[in-house]
């Protein structure tokens, strides 16, 4: 059987990426000939999909089925429309366009034509969300609930594991290191991950740093963090990667302390789920998906308290009894995203869509 899949983009680290990546390599391992198609690709990307007008040539066999991954607004959607493929739409969410407005009208305008469109997309067989909260926001915009199911990312942890090796280079000289991994984007709020450690640097525990690693692309929002480094003096401890290799991802994670979140939106969070396979604690704001991929895991608050939140990080530091509790719970919950449990519910949906 032949099953195509199609993204917006495929490019290196991108969770979206990964997770189509990681179905591409199980559908082969169950002998369906698949093929990955992406309306944009970076170099990576140009070595492991096709542009999406190739996918052309395979739309009008009944037989082939078409899983089309949606996070934004993208030409290829006409492609889905058109397609006379089995269809699995799989949603990843779609940000808010009010979180971009002051820093690029052009993607959030995408972003406001992506979840006006969604309607479009229900003329498919089966509908997934990556998350409970993302089916729930299929179901609000009309999708039927008895077609509509939850497909959890391949989060390939084991990977990272096996690059993370020693320390070595990142070696932390004693200090508490605090680390974020996300995008540099407005909704995950960078900024109040700043004012949280400023508080907790400058009132709790000096000896401490913030590393955040992720790719960044909105100059202003950029600009803004800068000059809140400046303003706070805290450009000497806090540490913006940018976007790094999988094994400097892994070593940063090896050497890492807690997991601090402040993102006010999510529609699953792969790092939370590599660092219940690091053993990092970690620390969030409940928002959107976050509660439920630690699944009764991890710590939550829901107050932006910078006073509260810093003694919570160290409360987490000074107890090992409270530290080692939450470790063992994201071991447990770490059990729920196995390899092994996704591909078995990607099967199901698979022989679903085929009738």
């Amino acid at each position: 059987m032949r099953i195509h899949q199609i993204c917006a983009r495929m490019e290196y680290g991108d969770a979206v990426s990964n997770h189509v990546l990681q179905i591409h390599t199980t559908l082969e391992e169950w002998n369906h000939e698949s093929r990955v198609f992406a309306g944009t690709m970076d170099e990576f990307g140009k070595s492991v999909a096709f542009p999406d007008k190739s996918y052309q040539e395979y739309m009008q066999n009944k037989e082939d089925v078409l899983i089309y991954h949606y996070s934004i607004y993208t030409p290829n959607i006409r492609l889905f429309l058109s397609s006379k493929n089995r269809k699995i739409l799989i949603y990843h969410n779609i940000t808010p366009p009010e979180f971009f407005e002051a820093y690029d009208t052009g993607v959030a305008g995408l972003l406001r034509l992506g979840r006006e469109t969604i309607k479009d997309l229900m003329a498919c067989d089966i509908a997934v969300g990556d998350s409970e909260f993302n089916k729930n926001e299929l179901i609000e915009f009309g999708f039927e609930p008895e077609k509509t199911f939850v497909l959890p990312i391949f989060v390939n942890y084991h990977r990272l594991l096996e690059k993370a090796g020693g320390i070595g280079e990142e070696q932390k000289d004693g200090t508490y290191r605090i680390i974020f991994v996300g995008r540099i984007v407005p909704n995950k709020k960078i900024e109040d991950l700043m004012k949280a450690f400023y508080y907790y640097k400058t009132c709790v525990n000096p000896r401490s740093s913030l590393v955040v690693v992720g790719a960044s692309w909105l100059e202003r929002y950029d600009e803004e963090l800068r000059w809140l480094e400046d303003i706070l003096d805290i450009s000497d401890a806090v540490h913006l990667t940018g976007r790094i290799s999988d094994e400097k991802l892994a070593s940063l994670y090896a050497s890492s302390d807690l997991f601090l979140s402040m993102s006010e939106h999510e529609g699953f969070c792969v790092p939370l789920v590599e660092c219940m396979a690091f053993g990092i604690p970690i620390l969030a704001y409940s928002s959107t998906a976050v509660e439920e991929t630690l699944g009764g895991s991890g710590i939550l608050f829901r107050e932006k308290a910078f006073p509260m939140i810093g003694d919570m990080i160290e409360l987490i530091r000074e107890r090992r009894d409270l530290r080692e509790k939450i470790i063992n719970a994201e071991k447990e919950r770490l059990e729920f995203f196995s390899r092994e449990k996704t591909k078995a519910r990607l099967k199901q949906i698979i022989e679903m869509a085929m009738g």
